[in-house]
Order: structure tokens, then C-alpha cells, then sequence
């Protein structure tokens, strides 16, 4: 893991998260080094669910680790973020993400990633890759052999 996403700050996010009873899949380069993927990050993005109940607990989550109310990352954008005590921001992602992910797919094919003694919903290495690819950004496309590296190494420990 990066200096900045060190086991402390996973705990921290996974306590807030059971505090505030939130419901979250970590996604993106995070839930990719949970994964066993050997790259960095400089945030943590989670995906829930948009309801008004999950407003509430998204608002109590960022008083647990100590941050700001979630806020736009742009204006047409519905990524939001939350800044605080935390080494590292915390981007927030409503329902879906690239490739037609939706939360409940994701859920579905998610492990849990203990993480001290708390656990972590992360979505599948396979999930990750294909948003990835959907996303088409130039800093996806520059983490994606890294990845699809990864997946076959563990599909080969595996089987």
C-alpha cells in the first residue's frame, strides 16, 4: 500500500462505516490493492447506494472519520468527496460505476477484506478491471496490465 493508505486508515474507514450502519463497496486502485494488486492510490472510493437513508448515514460517516460534509468533485459530475482527518480523501460513488456496474452486481460478486480487526466489502479484481476499461481514463488505462497481471496470477494460486 501507498504511505498514505496504510492499514490504520482502512480500519478507520471500516469502523466509521459500521458506526454510521453505511452500507459501502470499496472500488478503484483501493479496492485493487485489497485485491493484491501492487499499486497505489491516493484516495479511497466507495460506491453505495443513493437513498435518503444512505444520505443521513453518508453524513454520519464523515462526522466518524473526521470530515467534511460530502461535496461535488465537479459540478456535472455525481462523485462526491469527503476531506478530514483521514491521510487521504474519501470519494464517494452513487449506485453505478463504469461498465454498468451497479452496487447490487458488485455486492453480489464482493469479498470481505479484514483489515485489523474490522472487514471491508471490496468489489471483485475482475469488477475493477472491466470499470477500468469502460472508463477509458489515461491513469486506467496505465493501471490496467498491472491488474489483468494480477488476476492471473490469482486465478493460478487458486485453481
Amino acid at each position: 500500500m501507498s504511505s498514505d493508505l496504510s492499514e490504520k486508515t482502512l480500519v478507520t474507514v471500516a469502523k466509521a462505516l459500521r458506526a454510521a450502519k453505511l452500507e459501502a463497496i470499496v472500488i478503484g486502485n483501493s479496492a485493487s490493492m485489497l485485491n493484491g494488486a501492487p499499486v497505489t492510490t491516493q484516495d479511497i472510493d466507495l460506491l453505495i447506494r443513493d437513498t435518503r437513508p444512505n444520505r443521513r448515514k453518508l453524513a454520519r460517516f464523515a462526522e466518524e472519520i473526521g470530515g467534511s460534509a460530502p461535496m461535488p468533485v465537479s459540478e456535472p459530475s455525481k462523485v462526491e468527496w469527503i476531506e478530514g482527518r483521514l491521510a487521504v480523501p474519501v470519494e464517494i460513488h452513487y449506485d453505478r460505476i463504469s461498465g454498468g456496474l451497479t452496487f447490487s452486481f458488485l455486492r453480489s460478486r464482493a469479498q470481505h477484506v479484514r483489515v485489523g480487526d474490522e472487514k471491508l466489502v471490496v468489489a471483485s479484481l475482475a469488477d475493477i478491471i472491466r470499470s477500468k476499461q469502460a472508463a477509458g481514463r489515461p491513469k486506467d488505462r496505465a493501471v490496467l496490465p498491472i491488474l489483468r497481471d494480477t488476476l492471473t496470477v490469482r486465478k493460478k494460486l487458486e485453481g
